[in-house]
């Protein structure tokens, strides 16, 4: 069954027919949000710059690049550097498994940290997340940030490359997935404001 058919399926099975969003009467509730949502009048959000740049291609890996920064910002060419030598370290060591061999990373340089998400499918449909941090005071090399409870995973602006990966990789699966399906998804990038 094609995934419209499933969704008016699952649409028709409500006792009305209808679709009943989670929380619709939430405006006319007496539920008290004061204690809820309560971000800092200090912080002022903004956009962040996403840019696409050529994939790292190392033996049995083939991983998309993107940079994010902010826009006034610019990534020191030597962290570029150190960032995808780590990375090939890595994997070339066996830290980090490229099932498919196919992925993608993500360095945010967000100083003082610098963020190195590295991305990667298995088992079908799966993401598979690696991360490491370096703090750009002091000469510390990448560090991985092990998963753990209240660990840091990805931020707002982080969500954006994943999503569209996502939504790549999904438009893959559904493919015969043979070498144009391939191309397809190993070219498509997500770039600008995030």
């Amino acid at each position: 069954m094609m995934r419209d058919q499933r969704l008016d399926a699952q649409r028709a099975s409500t006792s009305d027919g209808g679709e009943r969003p989670i929380g619709r009467d939430l405006a006319a509730s007496k539920i008290d949000l004061a204690p809820y949502g309560n971000i800092s009048t200090s912080y002022h959000h903004h956009d962040r710059l996403l840019t696409a740049r050529e994939p790292l291609i190392l033996p049995g890996a083939f991983l998309k690049w993107y940079e994010l920064r902010r826009a006034e910002d610019s990534i020191p060419v030597e962290l570029m550097r150190d960032a995808q030598a780590h990375i090939a370290d890595e994997v070339s060591g066996g830290q980090i498994d490229i099932d498919y061999g196919v992925g993608f990373v993500v360095l945010h340089y967000s100083p003082p940290l610098t963020y190195l998400i590295v991305g990667s499918w298995r088992e079908n449909q799966e993401f598979w997340e690696t991360l490491y941090t370096r703090d750009l005071r002091t000469d510390a090399p990448f560090q991985r940030v092990e998963p753990g409870t209240n660990a840091p995973t990805l931020c707002v602006w982080e969500l954006a490359p994943v999503w569209h990966e996502r939504q790549a990789w999904t438009r893959y699966l559904y493919s015969n997935r043979d070498t144009h399906a391939k191309r397809t998804y190993l070219t498509d990038y997500l770039s600008g404001a995030v």
